[in-house]
């Protein structure tokens, strides 16, 4: 969705030896705005792919509206990433966003080795490698997680740099219709304020087993609450 931003790691953290997350795993989401069911989501690794001569995860991340909610207010995102196999920096990120009568397309290539960030209307200079929030997502299922460590990030989007941070605030106990996790609780914020112009705010809960699944996702409105919950792991 619109709201997410992308994102670039500045601290030295090693990733982890085993990626856990392979060619064609697919996580399903049910999608609830204050506790009302309005559609679902999916994370999807479709494949390895060339971008630019460097092997790229190749990862999709698609949201729809259904029933009552599809007639009042539809949604069809369709976002597309290539992530480094190696390290999981973004390489390039493709945005499709249909929201109501709301419409915003993005195209963005990364090139490290000119430091420039390509979009569709011009070229951005860079001196950092992008990791945007759903690379993030699997960036940190390949990482150790500790509580209250705070991770500072640089994100772009195709408009502005924004410098922010991630913080690890604890632990929760989380009940999905796939099972109960145990997770880590992450909250991205930019110098104490909340991230989204909306004046909302974020959590995501990571599991804390082998698979280190993102299980929750929770974007506070200005109206209220959209909660991502997975459902269903292929």
């Amino acid at each position: 969705m619109k709201i997410f931003l992308p994102i670039l790691l500045i601290l030295s953290i090693s990733l982890a030896k085993d990626v856990p997350f392979k060619t064609g795993e697919s996580l399903k989401y049910s999608a609830e705005f204050n506790l009302i069911p309005v559609g679902e989501a999916e994370l999807y690794v479709s494949g390895i792919e060339q971008i630019q001569g460097n092997d790229a995860y190749h990862v999709s991340f698609s949201a729809q509206t259904k029933g009552l909610a599809n007639q009042l207010f539809k949604i069809r995102d369709q976002i597309d990433i290539w992530l480094d196999s190696k390290e999981l920096y973004t390489h390039r990120l493709k945005k499709n966003i249909r929201e109501g009568s709301y419409r915003k397309s993005v195209d963005i290539t990364f090139d490290y080795d000119e430091g420039v960030a390509r979009t569709n209307t011009k070229d951005v200079k860079i001196n950092f490698t992008a990791r945007d929030p759903f690379s993030m997502f699997y960036y940190l299922r390949t990482i150790q997680l500790k509580e209250k460590e705070i991770m500072s990030f640089t994100s772009f989007e195709g408009k502005n740099i924004v410098n922010y941070n991630l913080q690890i605030t604890g632990k929760e106990i989380i009940n999905s219709p796939v099972g109960t996790f145990v997770c880590k609780v992450i909250r991205p914020f930019q110098k104490g304020k909340n991230l989204f112009k909306n004046q909302g705010d974020m959590q995501i809960w990571i599991s804390e087993d082998a698979r280190r699944l993102p299980v929750k996702i929770q974007i506070k409105m200005k109206f209220g609450s959209m909660t991502l919950l997975l459902k269903k792991i292929n």
